[in-house]
């Protein structure tokens, strides 16, 4: 079919639409795709009365057919493998997808989501999809949900993150919800029964010990299903999810990027997901890109975590750590902006350039981390941190960088804007401007020194040479840093850390996030720990990290002559 069928049966079933009813009921589904090519509006909607009254919903033929659910009556198109999922769905009780970057996971999860809440009287089951946040289950599975009823015209009312229906008697009855599940909550998953029960768990890869443990146990009906679906944990080995693939009871249907139609050729039909006002075009152009797999590789490096997870689909093992595991990145760049009478947003202030609606706080510290182009070469980056927000505001390379006059004008513009933000937002502490001193970035900071000296600004120029001591040590931290630039890259390790400090909202272009997590973690010999180099990270093709040391710059207060200034966020 190229578009949905009949969305109301007709209120009465005759004797012709019982007998096609049964007939393909008896079929086959490969048999009863064949068939319904030949009839037309009139006969399906006999047939889905006749489905209606027989089997308690119109759509009972595709109980054992999802493929053609998602064909036939959504009217939509699917690539190979997310073909493969749906089969999968009707054999085996639980179904693992450990997925790649861009292979349209959560798509095929929510027609998954649609096709069990529909295919069953409405009161006999019950579809459950879970992920550990809010936010995933509200603004990624369900936006798809509602989108598919209302456009295929099922029945029912879909609200955020739940839909209801009436069963044979009138009454609604909820068919579908979403819930998230933090990673120690294991009471957020008892008590979920239902004659016929499909739980599905969008990014799985981030699902605890605790509540994968207590999930197991609601999949023990013979009428029980699970899809579970998501990226490889890039910092968590033997995590539940991996777990799980590793178990032979489990069908296990991987998606390297290299699966997917733009890399592998598959060909693709026309996409009829989108809105009929789109432009006409392929499944495929939704998908993972060969620039993006050739760029990830790039910033990340191949033996990376972050491409075993995202582009081969692999999980992590026995691999050099990360200074700061992507992960953590992705979770300070999703972290939602605060609401509250104290948080204003930077558009709401009134100042020139700002234009952004991140919230601050009022009062919050505003200060600068400079990364100068060594020689003129790689980057040349700026970063903003206010209070909890830190953001990029600079990223260029050219020959200009390589004059100290011409970057340390650029660095004044920043300043005066933050000197701005800073009497807007009713800030007590100066500007500070952090400057990484190695190169030309030594001129910078003692022209911003001078130009301050003279009246032209007022923030506190503070020169960071990485290759310093630390200047303090912590005789019982598990990680002690060499230097500052060690420390530099620890301190927002730890800012960032789901255990740590806190966490920070990084508000930061997707290659910034790649070079935060692109430095492998290592030891000395005299067992401090130690980042790797830009050479050592040139020379296995991983571009510098300009841009995140900017970033790292911003909220990071080195211990400056005597006095000691903490990490604050």
């Amino acid at each position: 079919m190229t578009k949905p069928l009949p969305a109301v049966p007709a209120p009465r079933s005759g004797r012709l639409g019982r007998r096609l009813y049964a007939e393909l009921a008896a079929s086959a589904p490969a048999v009863r795709r064949r068939f319904y090519a030949t009839l037309d509006t009139g006969d399906w909607a006999q047939v889905l009365a006749a489905a209606d009254t027989e089997a308690g919903t119109p759509y009972a033929l595709w109980a054992d057919d999802p493929v053609g659910f998602v064909e036939d009556v959504l009217g939509e198109s699917q690539w190979s493998r997310q073909r493969d999922i749906l089969e999968a769905l009707v054999d085996h009780r639980r179904v693992a997808v450990p997925s790649c970057f861009g292979s349209g996971k959560t798509h095929i999860a929510a027609r998954a989501a649609v096709w069990s809440s529909v295919v069953h009287p409405p009161g006999t089951a019950l579809t459950v999809t879970t992920a550990t946040r809010a936010r995933q289950v509200q603004r990624q599975m369900w936006p798809h949900i509602r989108q598919i009823v209302a456009r295929a015209g099922l029945p029912g009312e879909v609200g955020v993150a739940q839909w209801k229906m009436p069963d044979s008697h009138g009454s609604d009855v909820v068919v579908a919800y979403g819930f998230s599940a933090p990673p120690h909550d294991e009471s957020a998953v008892q008590g979920i029964h239902a004659p016929r029960l499909m739980v599905i768990v969008d990014e799985a890869g981030g699902i605890g010990r605790i509540i994968g443990a207590a999930m197991r146990g609601l999949l023990t009906g013979e009428h029980t299903r699970a899809l579970l679906i998501g990226n490889p944990p890039t910092d968590d080995e033997g995590s539940w999810f991996e777990q799980t693939c590793a178990d032979p009871a489990v069908r296990v249907l991987p998606i390297s990027v290299y699966d997917t139609p733009l890399l592998s050729g598959e060909r693709t039909r026309r996409c009829r997901a989108c809105p009929p006002q789109a432009p006409v075009h392929l499944l495929a152009t939704h998908l993972v890109d060969p620039q993006w797999v050739e760029e990830a590789i790039r910033d990340h490096g191949e033996d990376a975590p972050f491409v075993q997870a995202k582009v081969h689909a692999r999980f992590p093992r026995g691999g050099q750590a990360r200074a700061i595991p992507s992960s953590w990145v992705e979770r300070a760049s999703d972290n939602p902006e605060p609401d509250g009478p104290d948080y204003v947003a930077l558009n709401a202030l009134g100042l020139d350039g700002e234009t952004s609606a991140h919230r601050v706080r009022r009062g919050a510290w505003v200060r600068l981390g400079v990364d100068v182009a060594a020689d003129g070469g790689d980057e040349f980056a700026i970063a903003r941190s206010v209070g909890d927000l830190v953001e990029l505001r600079r990223a260029t390379a050219g020959q200009d960088n390589a004059d100290a006059v011409v970057v340390a004008g650029v660095v004044l513009r920043e300043i005066k804007a933050a000197q701005d933000l800073a009497a807007a937002l009713g800030s007590t502490a100066p500007v500070r401007v952090k400057i990484d001193g190695v190169g030309i970035g030594w001129g910078v900071a003692g022209l911003l020194e001078a130009w301050r000296r003279e009246g032209l600004h007022r923030a506190e120029i503070v020169t960071v040479l990485a290759s310093e001591s630390t200047g303090r040590d912590d005789e019982a931290a598990t990680l002690r840093p060499s230097n500052k630039r060690d420390e530099m890259w620890l301190a927002m390790r730890s800012l960032l850390s789901p255990h740590g400090q806190g966490s920070l909202r990084l508000r930061i272009d997707r290659r910034t996030q790649a070079q935060m997590s692109a430095p492998k973690l290592e030891t000395n010999s005299g067992g401090r720990t130690v980042i790797e180099s830009k050479r050592s990270m040139r020379r296995r093709g991983v571009s510098s990290p300009d841009r995140a040391e900017a970033v790292l710059l911003a909220p990071y207060e080195p211990k400056v002559g005597r006095r000691r200034v903490r990490v604050i966020a």
